[in-house]
């Protein structure tokens, strides 16, 4: 993958030595007899329901130069975001979108990539929204709190698919596809509710149960995640505007798809004083010839 900025760690830390943070992550019910609080996930169904444990998160940053997109499914990239700054929703989207896309075209040595614009999200939790949002808002003021992978396998084509015909893009033949997300913090460190990356190669495909979104118009099958001890989380703390993490939401070559969940957690624990989180997230269609 050509001209990638990720950020550098010094040395390779054990990773059962990074300094860790607990928070709280809703998982699937794997079992009736699970022995754990019962939570509510909304807009998502599981006939036994969802609970909530208190997950060990580690620090990422020091082992960030091990991570691959292939294997955990996720790392941390610096770049400026001449973007972050506009206050206009709209506008910050537009531009998002403008040094985005080149970006995850060249990041990835792709032959071509398209955005999915519907799914440009500024999340700013606690805030009101604004007034006039269509069915599916640009702004929210909720975090996902809950262990989850966006597309299960058979969603991701016809999520692409979808996205074509939305924009008015002929449907071209590819050898690969692979869908790429990025999450940007915008408010300053530390923020209240992070975002927590599961490794995909502690994630059985037992701990992974299949579901179906449907909120904001939109209706597809997608993955919730049930807890397993064996499971690492990890979540880069104090980030800034200049740096985002990048992870793989799905890849057509199943060799290369990490199957990684992710959730925001409250991080207030070890930053009693933390920000009130804003952050954007984008998500691409990657194709190659």
């Amino acid at each position: 993958m050509a001209n990638a900025a990720r950020v550098s760690s010094i040395t390779q830390v054990n990773h059962d030595q990074l300094e860790t943070v607990h928070g709280q992550i809703a998982f699937a019910r794997r079992t009736p007899e699970e022995k754990a609080p019962k939570v509510v996930v909304s807009n998502y169904s599981n006939p036994m329901g969802y609970v909530s444990y208190d997950v060990e998160i580690r620090n990422a940053r020091p082992i960030v130069d091990e991570l691959s997109l292939d294997r955990e499914g996720f790392t941390l990239i610096q770049r400026n975001a001449s973007w972050a700054n506009e206050p206009d929703p709209e506008l910050m989207r537009d531009k998002y979108l403008e040094d985005m896309v080149p970006f995850i075209k060249s990041y990835f040595n792709a032959s071509w990539v398209v955005p999915k614009k519907d799914a440009v999200i500024v999340r700013a939790a606690g805030t009101p929204l604004p007034a006039g949002e269509g069915h599916r808002p640009l702004v929210r003021n909720t975090v996902a709190g809950f262990a989850h992978v966006d597309y299960s396998p058979i969603a991701g084509p016809m999520i692409a698919a979808r996205e074509d015909q939305i924009q008015g893009i002929q449907i071209r033949a590819y050898s690969r596809l692979m869908i790429i997300q990025a999450w940007h913090a915008l408010s300053p460190p530390p923020q209240d509710f992070p975002l927590a990356m599961c490794d995909g190669s502690s994630v059985l495909d037992t701990d992974l149960f299949e579901t179906v979104y449907e909120g904001y118009g939109i209706k597809h099958k997608t993955w919730h995640a049930h807890y397993s001890p064996l499971q690492r989380w990890y979540y880069f703390p104090e980030m800034t505007s200049n740096e985002f993490i990048l992870f793989k939401g799905y890849d057509s070559e199943d060799s290369c798809n990490p199957r990684g969940a992710h959730s925001s957690f409250d991080d207030r624990r070890a930053y009693p004083n933390a920000k009130p989180r804003k952050s954007v997230e984008g998500r691409f269609f990657v194709y190659y010839d």
